[in-house]
């Protein structure tokens, strides 16, 4: 047999090898600090690489995949679509536990995967039997990769909404959105989407035409592209072991049981004399311990310091102060480092440094905050090193 490693093998080498030394990594580093998300993320990962191992062998020469073992269950679509959903849905939560309401996700690629499993195990005759009698005229294969095209949509659709509804929690929530906004997960799933898109092209023009490696080649690029991408982002993501995002935290469901009346509030105008108090109690626990100083600041934090619930200490931040709770503690910050700049005994200090002084965990944020408190940039308060 002629081997081969040709540009198109290479390329798709490479990818499967990064990818498959990320699952270690992910798996290892899972294992160490109980990140369930690093489990989901080399699962996906390996069902990438999965994907592109036919046609990675079929550059190199090594047919065994597309001709002995062509009816193997070796292809991982119906896979790539859940596991994508729930490693956004581990990410967020660290309190994320897989139920068994959620084996049904999994339902398409197990009906696949055994169906091929079991012609696969009744031998070469039995395989070339079943396909000229059963799978050929009943077109399973195009019915399969339909399934795996829809699969992909529903699940990117699902993955984007609950994506941009932790992007609407993030800032009524936390105070260090900037690490944990996941930007590059929005980024992926447009790369899922152009994949998705050259994969129904690809397979419109298949059925019209048969296509060549070289052709089927741009879709595996794509998929390698992604296996690098998400390997490389995934890996160097923080997760704050307080994270816990939860869908139902948006629909106001969680009423403020340590307050009164709070069974009222969400049906109930709120008296805006008791909104002022509690600002007042807001202001004075702010102002005495400091709480902006925390990098990682929550709105659980500042809740529990009142002896009050999330629901009531957000709706007296949003009514009170007209801000989320981000912008509130971000004001806080911004003030302190205006006081700051003009410490003699920090002219040391770089901006940068001043920013984490004040409580900032990034330098984004922190230009970003300053600029919206202000409409100035950091550098427009004093005449110290850039950071």
């Amino acid at each position: 047999m002629d081997y081969q490693l040709n540009l198109y093998a290479f390329v798709l080498l490479f990818a499967f090898l990064q990818g498959l030394f990320y699952v270690y990594q992910f798996c290892k580093r899972g294992l160490a600090d109980e990140r369930a998300s690093d489990f989901w993320l080399a699962g996906l990962i390996l069902a990438l690489c999965i994907t592109n191992l036919p046609s990675m062998l079929g550059f190199m020469g090594i047919y065994i995949l597309g001709q002995d073992w062509w009816f193997f269950p070796q292809d991982t679509g119906l896979l790539i679509g859940p596991l994508i959903y729930f490693y956004l849905k581990s990410q967020t939560n660290v309190q994320f536990k897989f139920q068994t309401r959620d084996y049904w996700h999994f339902l398409p690629y197990l009906l696949y995967f055994f169906y091929h499993l079991l012609v696969f195990l009744s031998g070469k005759e039995g395989v070339d039997w079943w396909a000229k009698k059963v799978h050929n005229p009943f077109h399973l294969n195009t019915w399969h990769r339909i399934a795996e095209n829809v699969s992909l949509v529903v699940y990117m659709v699902s993955s984007l909404r609950l994506y941009q509804r932790y992007c609407r929690w993030l800032p009524t929530e936390r105070s260090d959105i900037e690490t944990i906004r996941l930007g590059w997960y929005q980024h992926f799933l447009a790369l899922v989407v152009v994949s998705v898109l050259a994969a129904i092209v690809l397979f419109l023009l298949g059925l019209f035409m048969p296509l060549s490696y070289q052709e089927d080649w741009i879709l595996r690029a794509i998929v390698a592209f992604n296996i690098c991408y998400i390997s490389f982002n995934g890996y160097i993501q923080v997760q704050p072991h307080r994270l816990t995002f939860d869908t139902n935290q948006l629909s106001g469901s969680d009423a403020a049981p340590n307050h009164p009346d709070a069974s009222t509030k969400k049906t109930e105008k709120t008296d805006p004399n008791e909104v002022q108090v509690w600002c007042k109690k807001v202001e004075a626990v702010m102002q005495s311990e400091k709480l902006y100083l925390n990098p990682e600041l929550t709105l659980s934090d500042l809740a529990e310091k009142l002896h009050s619930h999330n629901s009531w200490i957000s709706c007296v931040i949003n009514t009170g102060f007209q801000k989320n709770f981000n912008d509130f503690i971000n004001a806080y910050r911004v003030a302190d480092f205006q006081k700051k700049i003009n410490d003699p005994k920090l002219s040391h200090y770089t901006l940068l440094a001043l920013a984490f002084e004040c409580g900032f965990n990034s330098k984004s944020t922190f230009n970003r905050a300053v600029k919206k408190a202000t409409g100035q940039l950091p550098s427009t308060f004093g005449t110290k090193t850039q950071p």
